[in-house]
């Protein structure tokens, strides 16, 4: 008796969202003032239901408020803006959000935001 091989589904990029633009503490050319002009990617994995990962550079120092359209659920998680001593970034990129329709605006914290990032995906 022949079994099967077991597909196992990688985690995809979900969505790119728009750029988002403006000055704060931290930014996409280093520490103090900088400007931020970053894109955030959001990737989920089917084996991995109602999680959302975010990704984006290591000088993206960008708030995402997210809210799933489906159950109702909200949050916010603040990508890495740091290099922490010993390695490695200090922030949380993964979201329970939940399985559904997630809209997202992506801010600048602790400074000025002129073109703040959205965008929608699907998390399974």
């Amino acid at each position: 008796m022949a079994t099967a091989p077991v597909a196992v589904a990688a985690p995809e990029t979900a969505t790119t969202l728009t750029r988002v633009i403006g000055s704060g503490e931290s930014g996409s050319f280093g520490y103090g003032g900088a400007m931020v002009n970053e894109a955030v990617t959001v990737r989920v994995d089917p084996d991995e239901p109602g999680i959302s990962w975010f990704g984006g550079s290591m000088w993206c120092y960008c708030k995402i408020s997210w809210t799933n359209l489906t159950t109702g659920a909200s949050g916010t998680n603040e990508l890495p803006s740091r290099p922490v001593l010993g390695g490695g970034m200090t922030g949380t990129p993964r979201a329970e959000t939940g399985s559904g329709r997630i809209v997202a605006t992506v801010t600048v914290p602790n400074g000025f935001t002129y073109l703040p990032g959205v965008g929608t995906w699907v998390a399974p």
